[in-house]
């Protein structure tokens, strides 16, 4: 059973690598272009919403079976990346204008690096 919740994490935290760079340039993009979130960049940043918070209680769950990370920084980046998208929803109160897409594109850029930051914390790096 640990398997299956080390294995999960680890998954979830390939994707995490990934998606908010791709998700961030898209952002970035939109607000060059001068355009505010659509449907589909607005579904993005809640897919990838979930996703952080998926992996965060995987971890949670790994915790309470006994396993955790080499060092305990490694919880700060998984709580802030957990906060970085719900912070920039509450500052902009669910506005839907080109800012917008600068701020949800720079948050996810930030994140990119904090799931940097965390996979290499949690391997003793």
């Amino acid at each position: 059973m640990t398997d299956i919740f080390i294995g999960a994490h680890k998954i979830l935290s390939n994707m995490i690598n990934l998606y908010p760079l791709i998700v961030g340039v898209w952002g970035l993009f939109n607000f060059f272009r001068k355009q505010p979130p659509d449907a589909s960049f607005n579904g993005a940043v809640a897919i990838g919403a979930a996703l952080f918070t998926v992996e965060a209680i995987v971890g949670l769950v790994l915790i309470m079976i006994g396993l955790s990370p080499n060092r305990s920084i490694h919880f700060l980046y998984g709580i802030t990346i957990v906060l970085v998208l719900p912070s920039i929803f509450a500052f902009t109160r669910g506005s839907n204008t080109t800012r917008e897409s600068l701020l949800y594109g720079l948050g996810m850029l930030f994140i990119w690096g904090l799931a940097d930051r965390a996979v290499v914390t949690a391997a003793g790096g």
